[in-house]
């Protein structure tokens, strides 16, 4: 009996961090043309992938899962000047490939974009527009600094030559040992 309660103790204590874990996270970019498991981060507004933060801007912080669908940038410190943490937000007008951007509660989102919608299905990050398909329309897009790249969402069919396809994850890279 007493094995059974500890047994039972124990499980409970290992579902209340896994769903605490699921809660913070990191995302992941995997895409043929990139370096596996780049990881996304919020840089002044936009969303950039890197195995650090890139160096040109002056804010980058982690993004992780917020309330209601979203996709939020999550510091692990104060940062000056953010009441609220910025949500992640794309772009959904027909033809549209822009870059991935994140907006204050207290601003307002340009016609055709959104921050809702956005889920994981196994560790997959993805877009779900009311009636629509599951979609993961994401792009890599190299920017002037090596292994930076800012992070599109690509509503039309079309991309520049050296956009790369990506799909972002929760599962990070497994470190390479000698």
């Amino acid at each position: 009996m007493v094995f059974k309660r500890s047994l039972l103790a124990l499980f409970l204590v290992c579902v209340d961090k896994a769903v605490y874990a699921q809660s913070n996270f990191s995302l992941y970019a995997y895409g043929k043309g990139i370096e596996p498991g780049l990881q996304l981060f919020y840089g002044d507004g936009q969303a950039y992938l890197g195995s650090s933060a890139p160096s040109f801007v002056s804010q980058a912080v982690n993004v992780s899962s917020g309330e209601d669908a979203e996709f939020v940038a999550t510091p692990n410190r104060t940062v000056d000047g953010w009441s609220a943490e910025p949500t992640l937000f794309i772009d959904l007008t027909e033809g549209a490939n822009n870059p991935i951007g994140f907006v204050k509660k207290n601003e307002s989102l340009g016609s055709g974009s959104t921050v809702s919608g956005f889920g994981l299905y196994g560790g997959w990050a993805f877009h779900k527009d009311d009636g629509g398909p599951i979609a993961m329309k994401f792009l890599a897009s190299p920017t002037n600094e090596t292994g930076i790249y800012l992070v599109k969402w690509n509503a039309g069919a079309t991309r520049a030559d050296d956009d790369v396809p990506i799909s972002l994850r929760t599962l990070a890279p497994v470190p390479i040992t000698a």
